[in-house]
């Protein structure tokens, strides 16, 4: 079903129309990650998904309006609802949005406290008596522009993770082993999420950096928005409910019939239902020439701890050293410990960030490769975390009367919720800011930030493979 875009917006956004000073033609507004966000840089992307969902062509009929109205008045029990606006959008602009958005690369990493997008209206008409027409659409649209964060989120946090596996696999990993990079960390979040939107958009900001995931409708979106062909891989695993299908004194026979069945390829097999102990140093051994015949590798996965304080560091070690006991090791050109082939690991216990490079870290110091052990997220990659994290933000900056912008902004007593001032850029510059900083619209360097989107079209689109280079830079 369509949304109404009259609507998609917060409740008091209605009555701005009215607030704004008499003569007002235009609000300017940016998005940016404030000071004070948990990770340095943020990385853009989303936006383009949005722009196609909700904004791009004929986004506003007159019978959206006729409802809208309706709503409003029932909402707000007053006729405070801005038709001139919305019926001129429909009778001068055909129903398109009178906008124009500039947005840095998608896929780009932002020192936090710079500007990432910004947004203004395009027609600085004003009504017959000279009242504020069409300038309250810019923030109206505040609401579900800013809804980039969750992506933009996941982005940042799948980054973080890639950069420090990057700097794992350098010490401990051979050089013609990076392929496994794209699978170091995989997407097991889509039953941790509140809809399947939150599923796709933030399972595609996992996806600009890794290609392991479960969480199938971000491969639908990457492909939907982005043009994508398929972004991402996953392998035949089991569950509980198949692990417990012929109960505890089935479980070895389970084994057994998962080994027939599936002779080739990757096979990961969640090994805690019952005693991960005895799974280790029972039933590896009794399988291990049924292992070794496959054409693939059998992957351990427990999905719990062992005992009281147990962490995924120190199980992930012990599995290693059970596994190495059976199936050996080999030592590498960087003199790290590799387990044989025919097995590995996965960890995707409710991980943090913190955990998985506490993991990776207490492997390699005892002397194995950052590649025996693959990690999973759920809830914390997708869904811990919030708007605040990166500390996103929409303000305005500047607004249009009698022709001529005047710089406003924000300025409490909490100093890190300052806003900026007047109409921006994104500039290179080598001395500050990481190579970037944001500088006012005059500035005469060449912006960073593109018009992605104007009078109701896209005029700049990512695909899928750009935003991954994107990523890298």
């Amino acid at each position: 079903m369509k949304e109404n875009f009259v609507i998609l917006s917060d409740s008091y956004k209605f009555n701005h129309f009215a607030m704004y000073p008499k003569g007002t033609q235009n609000v300017y507004s940016y998005f940016e990650s404030r000071n004070g966000a948990k990770y340095p840089t943020t990385t853009f992307f989303g936006l383009q998904a949005y722009l196609m969902r909700y904004f791009e062509g004929v986004v506003v009929t007159a019978e959206d309006i006729d409802e809208a109205e309706i709503f409003s008045k029932a909402h707000f029990g007053m006729d405070n609802f801005n038709r001139t606006m919305w019926e001129r959008i429909v009778s001068v602009h055909g129903g398109k949005l009178p906008l124009r958005i500039k947005a840095v690369p998608e896929g780009m990493s932002i020192p936090i406290s710079n500007i990432m997008m910004s947004v203004e209206v395009t027609d600085p008409t004003l009504d017959e008596q000279g009242n504020t027409l069409y300038a309250p659409l810019t923030n109206f649209c505040e609401t579900i522009l800013t809804h980039v964060w969750h992506a933009s989120n996941v982005a940042t946090i799948s980054r973080d993770v890639r950069k420090f596996m990057e700097r794992a696999f350098s010490i401990s990993v051979d050089f013609d082993q990076n392929f496994l990079l794209d699978f170091m960390l995989h997407d097991f979040g889509f039953r941790g999420v509140s809809s399947v939107e939150s599923a796709g958009m933030g399972g595609m900001g996992h996806l600009v950096n890794f290609m392991g995931t479960d969480t199938v409708i971000a491969i639908v979106y990457a492909q939907r928005y982005y043009g994508a062909g398929m972004a991402g891989l996953s392998v035949p695993a089991t569950e509980h409910s198949v692990m417990t299908s012929l109960g505890e004194a089935g479980e070895f026979d389970m084994y057994v019939k998962l080994i027939e069945e599936y002779p080739k390829g990757i096979l990961s097999v969640v090994s805690d239902s019952y005693n991960i102990t005895r799974v280790l140093t029972d039933y590896m051994p009794r399988l291990k020439d049924k292992i070794l015949a496959r054409d693939g590798k059998f992957v351990v996965r427990p999905d719990s701890p062992r005992f009281k304080d147990d962490t995924a560091a120190k199980q992930i070690l012990w599995i290693v050293q059970e596994l190495e006991k059976v199936f050996g090791t080999t030592l590498n050109k960087k003199g790290y410990k590799v387990l044989n082939p025919k097995v590995g690991v996965i960890y995707g216990d409710g991980l943090s960030v913190e955990e998985i490079k506490e993991a990776v870290k207490y492997l390699v110091e005892n002397g194995y490769a950052a590649s025996n052990c693959v990690y999973g997220m759920g809830g914390s990659l997708l869904q811990k975390h919030n708007r605040d994290t990166q500390r996103s933000a929409f303000k305005c900056s500047a607004q249009m009367r009698d022709g001529e912008w005047v710089d406003i902004c924000k300025n409490p007593l909490d100093k890190s919720k300052v806003s900026k001032k007047g109409r921006l850029k994104l500039v290179y510059d080598g001395m500050w800011n990481n190579f970037v900083a944001t500088v006012p619209i005059d500035d005469p360097r060449e912006d960073i930030m593109q018009v992605v989107f104007e009078n109701g079209e896209l005029v700049k689109k990512y695909t899928w493979e750009k935003v991954r280079e994107n990523v890298k830079l």
